[in-house]
């Protein structure tokens, strides 16, 4: 349906002084679930020179309406001065974003009570924050080793402040007005806009993790988590499409963990992997742009914010090495495409903790939280060893497609023959001996139960608790090596190079070879708790593809 036309604005528009769309029931208006009036149309006529001049009321370094990149480009905007902004730049820059800071919070607000309801008519028996404590705990169980993204004090304090409403409020417009007065509270430092956005984002973070974990995690470990997951998706969706121009502009850590929540959630629940790697690659796009494999990209951010980034960054690495093994979509963090060395470290020279340590167990010790401390070490170190695996493959992978393309050279050089195929060699017994060092959990699991006494401890505390979550990311561990075993197999026999990694060529032999190695993996997942294999989800590998490889 066709505007009115730039130059008519609503009444509450320009009240508000916000673009107005024009149409019958403008964007605004309708966001806002207000009734729309225009004025009396104006008669046609040149405009004056002083209608002309007029700049935006709005201030341009508003963080809600202001660009990252248009501010970098334009400066300081004088108050005078008729050529001082662009106004194409200036229509683009309204255009492209939905609303006012007010009608985004409206917005959410409307999102969260949505939630809150549905999740109340799915479980009355349970209240929204248990159900939300509920996941942040199974995310740390199940989902932390393979996926270090989250402060879970952060999103404790969040499910709190935004997950409860007071008993006293019955009435629609007052629990708007509480979750609008959560949103607007804020947290850390800044001016007022900028609390808000970080409120929205941490409650966005919040609804995306526990749509994630819901769709991860079996029945069991979740009851009602068919008819929760799906509230969660869909609020999440439309809790970031309210603030999505201004963080795409903006982005900070959790622009990239929210969409790789989302786009595990959506692969789970509806198996469409377009628009789930579309998210994804929005995620590896925005940490390119971000420059996050600079280690200087990070040195200014604070201490959990630096974490977070930096785990987020080597998430999505991994994610995009598995793509190049497994081909099952574009990369875009890949060397070759960075403007610098990759220098990001793995270790902050300020380490915090992400997690909120004996948080809802039942023997919150001394000896508990230092256990906990050394999990979470471990698990950093497991989560960086199950880097190198596919990034080794990966390597590998990428040396058999190289040689292969090269061998179809009618007049190959020798000495660049011999040479490629050292290099393959050289890759593939790196990896084999990465594969062959012996697992870091069982000597750090030891060494953690050495140092107190069970009564220390506390009867289970380590055993039930900590070190369930160590086995997690083992199962992880054991499925990663045993995936790329098989795919890199299969790349080498289908490009005849199985001499190179001193293989023999005997059709016989290499079909034995992958008989072995079908019945090694069929031995770890069966030496594996069968509940750490239903969590494992598809994150990382996809099932055909395995079964694919194993012929």
């Amino acid at each position: 349906m066709a505007s009115r036309g730039t130059t008519q604005a609503c009444e509450l528009c320009r009240r508000r002084k916000v673009k107005c769309d024009g149409l019958p029931t403008c964007t605004n208006c309708h966001l806002a679930e207000a009734l729309c009036h225009y004025p009396p149309p104006k008669k046609r006529g040149p405009k004056t020179a002083q209608c002309q001049d007029i700049a935006p009321t709005e201030p341009l370094n508003s963080p809600s309406w202001a660009t990252e990149g248009s501010g970098r480009a334009q400066g300081a905007v004088p108050s005078t001065g008729r050529n001082s902004y662009s106004p194409a730049s200036y229509s683009m820059r309204t255009d492209s974003l939905l609303a006012s800071l007010e009608i985004q919070i409206e917005s959410a607000v409307r999102v969260h009570l949505d939630l809150l309801a549905g999740l109340h008519a799915v479980a009355p028996s349970e209240t929204p924050v248990s159900i939300a404590n509920h996941c942040i705990l199974l995310y740390t169980q199940y989902v932390f080793g393979t996926v270090p993204m989250c402060h879970e004090a952060t999103l404790r304090a969040t499910a709190q402040r935004c997950f409860v409403l007071p008993s006293t409020i019955d009435d629609l417009a007052e629990n708007q007005t509480w979750i609008f007065q959560c949103l607007a509270a804020g947290n850390g430092n800044g001016n007022s806009d900028t609390k808000h956005i970080k409120a929205l984002r941490n409650l966005t973070l919040l609804t995306a993790l526990c749509a994630a974990v819901a769709y991860v995690v079996p029945e069991s470990l979740l009851p009602n988590k068919h008819l929760t997951a799906a509230l969660f998706l869909q609020a999440a969706r439309n809790m970031l499409s309210v603030y999505e121009d201004y963080d795409l502009e903006h982005p900070d850590s959790s622009s990239l963990t929210i969409r790789m929540f989302l786009s595990s959630a959506i692969q789970i629940a509806t198996g469409s992997r377009g628009i789930a790697f579309h998210i994804l690659n929005e995620a590896c796009l925005i940490a390119m742009r971000m420059h996050l494999y600079d280690e200087s990209a990070v040195q200014e951010q604070d201490p959990v914010e630096q974490t977070i980034l930096r785990n987020a960054f080597w998430q999505l690495y991994v994610c995009d090495k598995t793509a190049l093994v497994v081909k099952g979509r574009p990369v875009t963090i890949h060397e070759p495409l960075f403007e610098s060395e990759l220098t990001l470290q793995i270790r902050s020279q300020r380490p915090v903790s992400l997690f909120d340590h004996g948080h809802g167990h039942s023997h919150n010790t001394d000896n508990h939280i230092n256990n906990a401390g050394v999990l979470e070490d471990c698990l950093l170190d497991g989560f960086h060893v199950i880097r190198r695996l596919w990034t080794m493959a990966a390597r590998v992978i990428q040396a058999v497609e190289s040689t292969r393309e090269r061998s179809w050279d009618a007049h190959p050089h020798p000495k660049d023959s011999s040479h490629r195929a050292a290099q393959l060699s050289e890759a593939y017994f790196e990896m084999v001996t990465l594969t062959h060092d012996p697992p870091l959990w069982t000597a750090h699991y030891n060494s953690a139960r050495d140092s107190h006494s069970p009564a220390d401890s506390g009867p289970g505390v380590w055993d039930k608790d900590l070190a369930d979550i160590l086995q997690r990311q083992r199962t992880s561990y054991l499925i990663t090596l045993h995936s790329i075993k098989v795919f890199v197999l299969s790349a080498v026999i289908e490009s005849n190079m199985t001499e190179i990694i001193g293989l023999s060529t005997e059709p016989l032999a290499l079909a034995m070879r992958q008989v072995e190695q079908a019945q090694d993996f069929l031995n770890v997942l069966e030496s594996v708790p069968f509940l750490h294999l239903q969590a494992e989800g598809e994150q990382c590998i996809q099932g055909e593809s395995v079964r694919h490889a194993l012929g």
